[in-house]
């Protein structure tokens, strides 16, 4: 039976992984169990969507308008038209909110929503439309044929502005130089 050795760890895609949607991805496990595993890809916001263009689809009025202009990012391809907050710990609903380590928190839009248009969510948060997944034991065959790097160190990274070197920045948490790698050696 699986444990849930992978929960609140970082995944980082390998050189094997090119040419998709998990090309150059960090994805923060959220669940891995018997059941499989789920993440969030936390480096690749979609292009030409705010916050503010979901909020609208959604029905929702821009009462903060701090956040509307805050990336949207691509957390996988399953259930792409749901949205969580991936969100600093400090912020919980009992049976809505699923701890993922001491850093991280993940709750789903409708219970957290109001709360964040009120200025009254957590501190730290990233949006995310749809999100990642893999059959039991999926994970960890693609982990052993060198598809995926496993992170524990999580840093700053999830919350990071910057996410277009989050992949490089994970690599180097974990003392591997993206510039060594044999199919990324050049690219940036």
């Amino acid at each position: 039976m699986l444990n849930e050795k992978y929960k609140g760890k970082l995944l980082i895609s390998s050189p094997e992984i090119a040419g998709d949607l998990f090309d150059k991805s960090v994805i923060l496990i959220c669940e891995h169990d018997a059941n499989g595993t789920m993440g969030f890809i936390v480096n690749k916001p979609l292009e030409d969507v705010s916050l503010a263009i979901i909020w609208d689809n959604l029905g929702y009025e821009k009462k903060n308008l701090q956040l509307a202009n805050e990336n949207v990012f691509i957390g996988g391809p399953l259930a792409s038209n749901a949205m969580f907050v991936i969100h600093s710990p400090e912020y919980f609903i009992d049976k809505k909110t699923i701890k993922v380590c001491k850093e991280v928190s993940v709750t789903g839009i409708k219970e957290i929503t109001d709360d964040i248009q009120k200025g009254q969510g957590p501190r730290k948060v990233l949006f995310s439309l749809g999100y990642s997944g893999w059959a039991p034991g999926q994970l960890d065959d693609e982990i052993m044929r060198d598809s995926w790097f496993v992170s524990e160190k999580i840093e700053n990274l999830i919350f990071c502005d910057d996410y277009q070197s989050k992949w490089s920045k994970a690599l180097f948490l974990i003392g591997i130089d993206p510039s060594k790698l044999s199919s990324y050696a050049g690219s940036s």
